[in-house]
């Protein structure tokens, strides 16, 4: 069992304007269900003090979603649910304690979630997912996997690993404590991890990741913007695949380790192995590359 944290704040954007009154629902049942029409270019978001969060493609023009209880421990009457509308879409925050939930989450102390929480019941929660519905998926100690969104993407675990397959927007994919995935993605993508591997795979960038320990693995097919993109990690290799018509001004420095590159760098400044500042290309956005311990590899896509 995963170690519970304390407390996260769970911050949802993307919502505006104000919502109806709520009511905590679903405290006496083992499983409950919610289904509503979203539209497209509306945002649903699902945040959770605890448990896994699946999402995958749904059909039709409604979000459905199954939350069923753990009862291992603790009674169904643990958890309820409230809902928020807006102008901009739906929000359903899973909740121990009653409390406020509205277009910017759950609101309240965190910490009394988590009181006598080895006794509480658990929670798993599926979503089936309209075509171009956004998705804001957070759980406070679990896993989030979405897979099969047509919009943007935000995935947020506090201690969990975040699996990101597939979007036709950008995405956020955020872990406190755990890996992050992102595969098949089809726009700009951020990742961060505070203790754990970040994998990115996109046919489109930027990308901009960092892991507090932890490698960074990066492909990206092309480049639609001429961004910026950051790259650190404090202890752990960093490996970017890049289109082979790259260009950008690039700095990248290790605590220990090597710098390679398949791009030819003219060169600014002192020649260092774990140091170094030039442009590939044509120059142009500026690339940061930084490993407090572990090598830095610059290749390019074949």
């Amino acid at each position: 069992m995963r170690p519970m944290l304390l407390a996260l704040p769970v911050l949802l954007a993307g919502l505006a304007g104000p919502v109806a009154a709520q009511t905590v629902e679903g405290r006496n049942e083992d499983v409950w269900t919610w289904s509503e029409r979203v539209a497209r270019g509306d945002w649903f978001h699902f945040a959770s003090q605890v448990g896994d969060i699946t999402v995958t493609e749904g059909s039709g023009d409604r979000v459905e979603v199954r939350a069923e209880k753990q009862l291992r421990r603790g009674r169904a009457t643990d958890i309820g649910f409230m809902v928020a509308r807006g102008r901009d879409g739906v929000t359903i925050c899973a909740v121990y304690e009653e409390t406020e939930c509205d277009q910017d989450g759950i609101h309240g102390n965190w910490n009394s979630g988590w009181r006598n929480g080895r006794d509480r019941a658990g929670l798993h929660v599926t979503v089936r997912l309209p075509r171009g519905v956004k998705m804001h998926a957070t759980s406070g100690n679990g896993d989030v996997s979405v897979s099969g969104a047509t919009d943007e993407v935000i995935a947020t675990s506090g201690n969990g690993k975040v699996r990101v397959n597939g979007s036709g927007g950008s995405v956020k994919a955020t872990s406190g404590n755990g890996e992050v995935t992102i595969e098949s993605a089809r726009g700009p993508v951020d990742a961060h991890s505070g203790n754990g591997d970040v994998n990115v795979a996109t046919s489109l960038g930027p990308v901009s990741a960092t892991s507090g320990n932890g490698d960074i693995i990066v492909a990206m097919d092309a480049l639609g913007d001429r961004e910026n993109m950051q790259f650190t990690t404090g202890n752990g290799r960093i490996r970017l695949l890049l289109p082979s018509n790259y260009s950008a001004e690039v700095e990248a420095s290790t605590g220990n380790g090597e710098i390679v590159s398949d791009f030819p760098i003219t060169l600014t400044g002192r020649l260092s192995k774990s140091h170094l500042r030039g442009t590939i290309g044509r120059g142009g956005p500026r690339l940061k590359v930084v490993s407090g311990n572990g090598q830095i590899e610059l290749r390019q896509v074949r």
